[in-house]
């Protein structure tokens, strides 16, 4: 992409282009899309005054901050746009062509919006991509060619999905490439391994890790980077988040990396560091340059999600990053099979493992069972308004359970809420800061509150659990313990295999249905779906798997001839 914005406007004539879109477009209703540096140059050299620009949309820009503004714009988020009736969707970004495609044959389907990309890079010569094929046929008016609006539209979506598999094409062509060095590399030295995360409550690869560190062909370190997002409130951005999480990994003898750099404020491409293989822990809010497109050149890519899957949508196999990768590691063939099905490229980098985050289970099952069972564990989700899952009961749970607590102190309690639920609880105005301040401060005079990322200690001596997060169902169900399962009437399909988990549990809907089940299953412990739960857990063997080994062996037998 070219970084040198003034050689590239005078290449694509954009003056003339402006005067144009000044022109045309001046009445219209216009929603900007794209709030990335491509951007700020242009309206940094240019007036964009005469439009009726009524709000910036950006993937970066999150529900929470609708109504704030950004650079004099009002903040739109991506799925609201659709509320504020635009006529017009510019596309302010340098390289528009999956946008185009996503937007007219998917996002904004079957509505009279016109999107219009600011500044079109027809007639350029650009460098050899894989977007070629695309670049060429925008330089065709083929658009007249197809009399049919539906068929256009068709057209268009068979491009956009041609184009998503060929990032893929892209990334086997480039990992078959990186591959073959490093099977000659390992010959001789170690390969470097990273770790990247920004939080350590997402640290879920501890097993491979620590094996690594006993194989002689690894040597693996831990990088930390900030996630890309312009919400300055999001906690992950941070400077003192930044250096608590550093410190979390370098207390316990990891060797750490930084991949932001504070004083510059710049990412900083993961090429830097050498690494040989980069293990990924989130699919979202990647910064570009650390992305496993731009990585896979250099590096195999992997990722073992920090959460174990439970959703039954996109978000853990639909997005471009799932396609971008050379390894998907995934928990059994149940999911395998659901993945495969709905992938553009029929589940080609899915690879079954297991999920390294079990293999506490694997390693400590006979000390797991005899361990004392004290504690009962509260972990509410942080989804609250949240439609790609809106898994959260806090709304209607949190303040009970509380108080439910505090009635009953001789409870061991544990509150354990996502890392996040209090940031989302304040932008929500579920809360004010003053109200969170004291729930927390309620829950440590009733329990013990506990937001660190290393928690399998208290699930070996817990004797249920109260939950509606994702991972705890799977997670917690090896304990052989109880959970109640706090559900939203609005959350998102499980996919199958949580779907076979959680049919295990104490179902509570609303208040009532959660009271009595507390009464029932933690006062007077009467655990009766006890038999119906370990017969199940039998049945999918999930703590019969040494996820970290299988990972490794996976790596080995590629690599080593």
């Amino acid at each position: 992409m070219i970084v040198n914005f003034s050689d590239y406007i005078r290449q694509i004539n954009f003056p003339l282009q402006y005067k144009k879109i000044i022109k045309n477009l001046k009445n219209k209703k216009i929603v900007i899309y794209g709030a990335g540096s491509f951007f700020l140059y242009l309206i940094e050299n240019y007036d964009f005054s005469p439009l009726n620009i009524i709000g910036i949309s950006d993937t970066k820009f999150e529900k929470e901050d609708e109504g704030k503004y950004f650079k004099g714009f009002r903040i739109i988020p991506k799925d609201k746009i659709l509320d504020y009736e635009p006529e017009v969707i510019l596309l302010g970004v340098q390289n528009y062509y999956s946008l185009l495609f996503d937007f007219e044959t998917n996002i904004f389907y079957d509505t009279n919006i016109q999107i219009i990309p600011i500044a079109k890079r027809i007639g350029i010569n650009e460098r050899k991509r894989n977007s070629q094929m695309l670049t060429q046929i925008f330089k065709i008016d083929w658009m007249k060619i197809l009399s049919s609006k539906r068929k256009r539209i068709v057209l268009k979506r068979l491009l956009w999905e041609s184009y998503r598999r060929s990032m893929y094409s892209r990334v086997k062509k480039d990992s078959k490439k990186v591959r073959k060095k490093l099977a000659q590399k390992v010959k001789n030295e170690k390969l470097k391994v990273v770790f990247t995360l920004h939080q350590a409550e997402k640290w879920k690869c501890e097993t491979i890790y620590r094996l690594m560190e006993q194989e002689k062909i690894f040597d693996p370190y831990i990088l930390i980077t900030i996630p890309e997002s312009v919400n300055p409130d999001y906690p992950s951005l941070k400077k003192n988040h930044f250096d608590e999480t550093i410190k979390f990994f370098t207390t316990r003898n990891y060797k750490v990396l930084e991949g932001y750099d504070w004083q510059k404020k710049e990412y900083i491409p993961f090429n830097e560091f050498s690494p040989d293989i980069i293990f990924y822990q989130q699919p979202w809010n990647v910064e570009r340059q650390q992305g496993p497109l731009e990585t896979s050149k250099y590096a195999l890519t992997c990722y073992v999600p920090y959460f174990i899957a439970n959703a039954g949508n996109d978000i853990e196999y639909g997005l471009d990053f799932h396609l971008q990768l050379y390894k998907h590691y995934i928990l059994n063939e149940k999911i395998k099979s659901f993945y495969a099905q709905k992938m553009l490229n029929n589940g080609d980098n899915l690879v079954v493992s297991g999920h390294p985050q079990l293999d506490y289970f694997w390693l400590n099952r006979k000390e797991i069972d005899s361990a004392e069972k004290r504690y009962v564990i509260y972990a509410p989700h942080w989804s609250i308004n949240v439609p790609v899952e809106n898994y959260a009961t806090f709304e209607w749970s949190g303040k009970f359970m509380l108080e439910y607590a505090k009635s009953h102190p001789e409870i061991e309690w544990i509150f354990k809420p996502h890392p996040i639920l209090r940031h989302r609880l304040l932008n929500q105005n579920v809360m004010t800061e003053k109200e969170a301040e004291e729930y927390w401060r309620e829950w440590a005079k009733a329990g013990v509150v506990y937001e660190s990322g290393d928690y399998m200690d208290f699930f070996k001596h817990a004797r249920a659990m109260i939950t509606d997060c994702g991972s705890f169902l799977t997670e917690f169900f090896l304990t052989k313990q109880p959970v109640i399962h706090m559900i939203s009437d609005s959350a998102i399909p499980y996919n199958p295999s949580a779907a076979d988990i959680v049919k295990n549990y104490y179902k509570a809907h609303n208040i009532d249905e959660l009271e009595r089940h507390l009464d029932t299953v933690i006062i007077q412990k009467n655990d009766y779906m006890k038999e119906q739960r370990i017969k199940a857990l039998e049945n999918m063997n999930l703590d019969n798997c040494y996820a970290a080994k299988n990972i490794i062996d996976d790596l080995k037998s590629e690599l080593i001839q």
